[in-house]
Formats: structure tokens, sequence, C-alpha cells
């Protein structure tokens, strides 16, 4: 099946951008975890807070900010060779 240059641009351009969006898509998904700790938390800021209750919300923080940076890291190890898989193939 032969494409012509100009189907080939779009074809390419198209999954890249796919592509692209998926992966945005799957932070947008992960970010959602620490919206919700803001949200939580912004409600409860008055008096003083104990200590463990200051360390929980430490903890959830830290696994809301690890969570999106294990979705960065996994979703780029496979965005970058998939858009270059693509324009090896479509070419």
């Amino acid at each position: 099946m032969s494409f012509n240059k100009n189907n080939k641009y779009i074809i390419r351009w198209g999954f890249i951008s796919l592509v692209v969006i998926c992966y945005f898509f799957g932070l947008i998904g992960a970010s959602f975890s620490l919206s919700a700790f803001i949200e939580n938390q912004s409600m409860q800021i008055s008096g003083p807070v104990s200590v463990g209750e200051y360390s929980e919300t430490i903890d959830s923080l830290i696994k809301a900010t690890d969570n999106i940076f294990y979705v960065a890291t996994i979703g780029f190890i496979i965005c970058v060779p998939l858009i270059l898989l693509i324009f090896k193939r479509v070419r």
C-alpha cells in the first residue's frame, strides 16, 4: 500500500499527537491525587496542628508527588521510543 507524501505526514504527526496526548492525560490523572490533597488540607487550616497530623500530611504529600514523578518517568521512557518508532516506520 503506497501513500503519498501528504498522507504520510498526516499519519506520522497524528500518531505522534496521540502518543503525546495519552502522556499528558496520564500526568493529569496522576496529579489528581495531589489536587485532592491540596483541597482537603486547605479546608483544615484552623488552629494548631498536632505532630501526628503533620506527619500524616507530609507523608500524603510525598506519596502524591512520588506518584506524579513515577508516571512522568515511566511515561517518558515509553513515549520516546514510540515516537522514534513512528518516525522510523512512517517515512
